[in-house]
């Protein structure tokens, strides 16, 4: 899978950057044919929101798309909230094809 990671704000620690590669790499594997992802980290700079880190993701292959966006206290935990949205996500596009009968 071909992961780009992106940041606004502040960039992210070398441990994140490599916890994010692991990560959505292993989504990989719960539907064939995601060969892309797209990951960008931001903060929010409201002081009143508490959740400040935000992490958005965006899978591509065979013709699905798949986007979500969460916000955490930290980068990590943001990561592991997008990484939870993911797999449940990518579990109803997996059912859906299967029942329809289109892989391929």
């Amino acid at each position: 899978m071909d992961i780009t990671i992106s940041s606004r704000g502040a960039e992210p620690s070398e441990a994140l950057l490599a916890a994010t590669r692991r990560k959505i790499g292993r989504l990989a594997r719960l539907f064939d044919g995601m060969n892309a992802a797209e990951v960008h980290f931001s903060e929010e700079k409201n002081p009143r929101i508490v959740d400040k880190d935000i992490c958005e993701v965006v899978l591509e292959g065979r013709g699905q798309r798949v986007h979500c966006k969460v916000a955490a206290t930290d980068g990590f935990g943001a990561l592991d909230l997008a990484v939870a949205k993911l797999e449940h996500q990518l579990g109803k596009v997996k059912s859906r094809v299967d029942d329809h009968g289109h892989r391929g």
